[in-house]
């Protein structure tokens, strides 16, 4: 819940083992799980597999780098659905892409390679 990142089970299991060296990817596997379904965390599926969690329930979107594989929050102002859809409970926005720092380094990789 202290992250600000968009963390893996792998990744949540890693940080959790410093505090709890003893706990199992299972119980960190079982435990998102059932934040997840009880509404404490947001999980995230990425179309490539490994969701991702995210403590921020209100309705935001997110990028996804396919560089990289970093997932960020994106403000995309109110999100609505039109009445005659019916009670909207759930939205799941994903933009895909390069990130800002992928593209940057691959500028300063591209650079570096026409020196030589």
């Amino acid at each position: 819940m202290e992250s600000s990142d968009h963390p893996g089970a792998d990744t949540v299991y890693e940080r959790a083992r410093r505090v709890m060296p003893n706990i199992s990817l299972g119980t960190v596997y079982r435990n998102l799980k059932q934040l997840s379904e009880t509404g404490k965390i947001r999980e995230i599926r990425l179309s490539g597999g490994g969701n991702r969690y995210d403590k921020t329930l209100e309705v935001h979107a997110h990028f996804h780098c396919k560089a990289c594989g970093k997932v960020t929050d994106v403000e995309t102002g109110s999100v609505t659905a039109p009445a005659e859809t019916g009670k909207l409970e759930t939205v799941d926005i994903m933009f895909g892409g390069v990130c800002k720092d992928c593209l940057q380094t691959e500028k300063t990789v591209g650079r570096a390679e026409e020196k030589q």
